[in-house]
């Protein structure tokens, strides 16, 4: 008797930029902002991407972010540079935590009657060169040296996770 079974593998790029891909797909982000945005993390672009919502004075209540340690990643793809994206838990290519805090945060901006806002933090040796900074925010759609509202209260971390299967992404909530 032979048993078969079907397995998912992809590079361990391709399963972090699906992280965010669903995380901003399920939070509720845009399709034209989801393409910008995936396009700048799979070119290791970015850190960190975070959607928040706002109180009627325009002021952040809450925001989810995604961050990538690229350095942390390039030593773990030397290491195991495929990953099997059919662990325990995961659908459609995603982590859990990542599917449930997309998932909840949409559900917020829904009830609410919003729309997701979105922000980026370019990696710091983009962030210190202010000539390549300035054309790729150009490239990709995104003010140079732009602001991200004020919060109503001071925010309070409510979690902080690495993503058990790619420790290298991280997951944070922050609520005023």
């Amino acid at each position: 008797m032979k048993t078969y079974s079907y397995t998912v593998t992809r590079t361990r790029t391709e399963a972090v930029v699906d992280q965010f891909a669903i995380f901003l797909q399920y939070a509720g982000v845009s399709d034209a902002s989801r393409t910008r945005t995936l396009h700048a993390v799979d070119q290791r672009w970015l850190e960190r991407v975070a959607v928040y919502l706002v109180d009627s004075a325009g002021l952040r209540v809450l925001e989810v972010a995604v961050g990538i340690d690229w350095t942390a990643h390039s030593d773990f793809a030397a290491i195991s540079p495929q990953i099997s994206t059919d662990l325990p838990g995961w659908e459609q290519g995603a982590a859990p935590e990542i599917r449930a805090l997309g998932h909840r945060f949409g559900a917020k901006a829904s009830a609410l009657g919003q729309t997701p806002r979105l922000w980026v933090r370019f990696t710091r040796a983009i962030r210190d060169n202010a000539d390549l900074h300035r054309t790729l925010c150009d490239q990709s759609g995104y003010q140079y040296r732009g602001r991200v509202p004020e919060w109503r209260n001071p925010p309070v971390r409510r979690d902080n996770m690495q993503l058990p299967d790619l420790p290298e992404v991280d997951v944070s909530i922050w609520e005023a």
